[in-house]
């Protein structure tokens, strides 16, 4: 066997110098450093994103809820019923219900309308919609600063006040109206009243607690608890059907995780005359 040369024996009892290991170690550190960094970034954008989207979901679920009750809005062109008496000279008006034997009944009184208990016509037994504005007073589907036609009359008669049965109008009605004249209700979107915007508006479904326009819920997730608030504005351009939603979800700290702003429109609002 070949014995190795001085000046190789020399190379291998060299070795690293401190220099060399110093080196090493700096450079192995900075990269474990960045690699570590980048973990501890990547995960933080992870939490975020998770959080952005848990509260992002609960805003959904909550516009989702406002847009069941802004389609199902009972106000629409078939909110239809008759005089229970005549009326002429008297600003008040009793209603009673179509019934089913008279010719306009299915206008007046479509699926949405009937009880869930009621036997329907074949042709409306398999309606999606049945039983979603079922009615249990003649005057249901009425509100206050409603617009209504009695019979043919060109004008309109603004509801100031509803008593059981009974309809009090701003106006007084002078032509004699017979009973059995057809009494419409027609578009809620009268200035004073706030429109269709403020009829959705109070029936907006609450977060938790709150008061006015603004309504706060709380809710737990990823090891925090968030608090939302939704603050409802009515838009004052006619014809004042549409309402403004503005949410802001924060954490415990106070920041904001998430936010949105949108606009609903009542789908009593397609329907009108």
């Amino acid at each position: 066997m070949t014995r190795p040369s001085p000046w190789q024996r020399t190379l291998l009892s060299k070795g690293f110098t401190l220099a060399e290991v110093l080196a090493s170690i700096l450079v192995i550190s900075l990269f474990t450093v960045a690699a570590m960094q980048a973990v501890v970034v990547a995960a933080l954008f992870q939490s975020n994103a998770r959080r952005f989207a848990e509260a992002s979901n609960w805003i959904q679920d909550d516009l989702e809820n406002i847009k069941i009750v802004a389609y199902d809005l009972c106000q629409t062109r078939f909110a239809q019923r008759k005089l229970a008496a005549p009326a002429q000279n008297t600003n008040t008006i009793t209603l009673a219900f179509i019934e089913p034997y008279e010719s306009d009944y299915k206008q007046a009184m479509p699926p949405e309308y009937w009880p869930n208990n009621q036997p329907m016509p074949p042709e409306y037994r398999e309606y999606p919609t049945r039983g979603v504005c079922s009615l249990s007073s003649v005057t249901d589907g009425f509100r206050v600063g409603d617009e209504i036609l009695i019979g043919s009359d060109a004008g309109t008669n603004r509801i100031t006040a509803i008593s059981g049965d009974t309809i009090t109008l701003a106006n007084t009605i002078t032509s004699y109206r017979s009973a059995g004249t057809r009494v419409y209700a027609r578009c809620r979107a009268g200035k004073s009243e706030g429109g269709f915007a403020a009829y959705l508006q109070s029936l907006l479904p609450p977060l938790g607690s709150g008061s006015g326009n603004t309504s706060t819920g709380t809710r737990t997730f990823i090891n925090d608890t968030f608090s939302m608030s939704r603050t409802a504005t009515r838009l004052a351009p006619a014809p004042f059907q549409t309402l403004e939603l503005a949410y802001v979800v924060r954490d415990s700290n106070n920041n904001i995780v998430a936010q949105v702003t949108t606009e609903v429109v009542p789908n009593a609002f397609f329907r009108c005359p």
